[in-house]
């Protein structure tokens, strides 16, 4: 939760930097945003690392540790459970993907690329507050997946302080597991400095290779098999996605079947016409009738109230004569 907290809320705010700035949530207006909003860039592209689940960051380790409770559960829980965790393993591993491949869209046709409209063109870097609320938030993913073995004991006291149960041992120095240092181990600071190193062989390569690269270069522009490059070639959210959409064409043609949104709105409305028809025979059967009963009565006490002292009084002798007549 408290990962998910983090680098959800970093993306919202590097959502709302875009925006603010562009004026519009279409992505297929952005693009080149990287140069242009390089601070925001950066915050985003950690956001998008972390909920994709990449190491080293704080998306990898709660990934990490909820693949390591599935598999416990595949052995050592009941029957029903060790059915259901492969199951629930392989929903996780697509769900991970598709998530790695839905922000993968976002930053690059968002940030990479050339600008696709005149207020991308004209963008530019966000307030300091707002670009510092970012670094914060980017600065505790990495933070938070790097020192995973620290935070890791002091989130388990605080679950086991809810549960009642014994606190399972999750980490000993860097080293991370879950409960039990047989299963599995990890350790994010020795990821992170292999991460760190990685870049160090293509470096070593091109300083090598420096010396015996021609001294000429001829740039231009890309080529695009004979025509000149234009905006509209650049790829599009949806280019990128139309062959994820064909892949899984079945499953959205059986979610339009079985959504329930149709459904309900016919239910919706049969119960307004429903209750319109009961309202309205409501009116005219009862509230009605009454009505006129009782305007009716009330023309009649009119018509007896005139206002004259006389007449009162022939009504109260008239009111004595029945009463002694009644009695007699």
């Amino acid at each position: 939760m408290l990962n998910h907290a983090l680098f959800k809320g970093l993306l919202f705010l590097g959502a709302g930097a875009v925006i603010y700035r562009l004026h519009s949530k279409d992505m297929e207006k952005m693009g080149g945003l990287a140069r242009r909003m390089p601070y925001t860039e950066l915050a985003f592209l950690v956001g998008c690392m972390a909920i994709s689940a990449l190491p080293p960051l704080n998306g990898f380790v709660s990934e990490w540790f909820t693949y390591q409770s599935l598999f416990t559960l595949s052995h050592q829980g009941s029957f029903g459970l060790r059915l259901i965790a492969p199951i629930a393993i392989v929903m996780l591993a697509i769900t991970g993907a598709l998530a790695a491949m839905c922000f993968v869209k976002v930053y690059g046709i968002s940030f990479s690329g050339a600008p696709r409209s005149e207020k991308a063109e004209r963008a530019r870097e966000v307030p300091w507050p707002m670009t510092l609320a970012m670094g914060l938030l980017a600065l505790l993913c990495v933070a938070l997946g790097v020192g995973a073995s620290l935070v890791a004991p002091v989130i388990t006291q605080v679950a086991v302080s809810l549960t009642g149960e014994a606190a399972p041992v999750v980490a000993h120095g860097l080293t991370l597991f879950p409960g039990n240092p047989a299963q599995t181990s990890l350790s994010t600071p020795l990821i992170f400095i292999l991460l760190l190193a990685l870049p160090l062989l293509p470096l070593l390569l091109y300083v090598g290779a420096k010396g015996g690269r021609q001294a000429f270069r001829q740039r231009g522009t890309s080529w695009a098999c004979g025509y000149e490059y234009e905006g509209a070639m650049a790829a599009s959210a949806g280019s990128f996605t139309q062959p994820l959409r064909v892949l899984f064409a079945p499953l959205y043609r059986i979610r339009k079947t079985l959504a329930p949104g149709p459904m309900l709105q016919r239910t919706l409305e049969q119960t307004t016409r429903a209750a319109e028809n009961a309202e309205s025979m409501l009116a005219n059967r009862i509230v009605m009738p009454l009505a006129n009963a009782l305007q009716l009565v009330s023309r009649v006490m009119q018509w007896i109230q005139h206002g004259d002292f006389q007449l009162y009084c022939l009504y109260v002798v008239a009111a004595l004569v029945v009463l002694l007549v009644t009695m007699a």
